[in-house]
């Protein structure tokens, strides 16, 4: 019948871990978690004063795709940077708004406290975190894609390629993180995606910074903590717990977007895929579109 669920799904039993209550690191997803896959929680290694043995050992496992994604989205930095100023900043050359060149800047496009959505829950923001999304639950907005085509492109041929996360858990947005905002610990929904951060907008840092035991702005996964680079990639595992913050007075910027795990096979791609198309048409899972 057509209400049956494909073959090879999966049953999902929620519940308590006990793994999660030691000292030990591990991803602790909180939907759905593929055995076998390899497991860090920073996939990039820390920026270094030698350049050059950053480049030789900036991804681990010196893994062919994730390289292939890290330096093609870091190659496109510069276009990128400039259409989300022109975008969502609305800074561009042309000030004649009678000349029909000068559009209204993007709005924010996702409400995180929306019931139903991955990032869901009154308790995990602190401030003010904007998206601007070009995938938002697998979903891609074609009016993204006229404002900002360059990024659009990186992102389509990140796809073409089979890198790009192409499920209902997947999105890439211009994430905006207000100054004086955060985001509180938290895991992602499963381990079948590796998360890129090209960081587009860094503040400077804050001698009134909350902590002068952690930076200004920064990321924590597992625990390791990182700073951002303007220009420079971030491959992470959000299936890790990981909290975000940005003590700064202005906001930081970067481009989100979800790849697969590399270990994650072809065959194995196509059934999740179905798997969680399904689960998404039932209602079990994702966020209601909005009328």
């Amino acid at each position: 019948a057509s209400d049956d669920p494909p073959e090879d799904s999966a049953t999902i039993v929620q519940g308590p871990s006990l793994l999660t209550m030691t000292g030990v690191h591990r991803p602790s997803p909180s939907l759905f978690q593929l055995p076998g896959l390899r497991s860090l929680p920073f996939w990039t290694a820390p920026e270094s004063a030698s350049a050059a043995q950053n480049r030789k050992h900036r991804v681990a496992f010196n893994d062919p795709l994730v390289t292939t994604a890290v330096e093609y989205v870091e190659s496109n930095y510069e276009s990128i940077r400039a259409e989300y100023f022109a975008s969502v900043l609305g800074q561009g050359r042309e000030t004649d708004l009678d000349s029909g060149k000068v559009l209204k800047p993007l709005e924010p496009d996702y409400d995180v406290s929306t019931k139903g959505g991955e990032h869901a829950d009154d308790a995990l923001h602190s401030g003010n975190w904007d998206w601007h999304s070009y995938v938002l639950n697998g979903r891609k907005n074609e009016k993204f894609k006229e404002r900002c085509p360059k990024t659009a492109e990186v992102i389509d041929t990140l796809e073409k390629e089979g890198l790009l996360f192409g499920t209902p858990f997947g999105f890439c947005f211009f994430s905006t993180l207000h100054g004086n905002s955060s985001i509180q610990a938290h895991s992602g929904p499963m381990n079948l995606r590796l998360r890129m951060h090209m960081p587009l907008v860094v503040p400077p840092k804050n001698d009134n910074a909350q902590s002068s035991s952690r930076p200004t702005t920064g990321i924590r996964v597992a625990d390791q903590v990182r700073e951002w680079h303007e220009g420079k990639a971030v491959i992470l595992d959000d299936s890790y717990v990981h909290e975000v913050w940005n003590d700064a007075n202005s906001p930081r910027v970067l481009l989100l977007l979800d790849l697969w795990h590399p270990d994650v096979r072809m065959e194995e791609k196509q059934k999740i895929s179905t798997m969680f198309s399904y689960a998404k048409e039932k209602g079990w899972i994702g966020q209601a579109k909005k009328q």
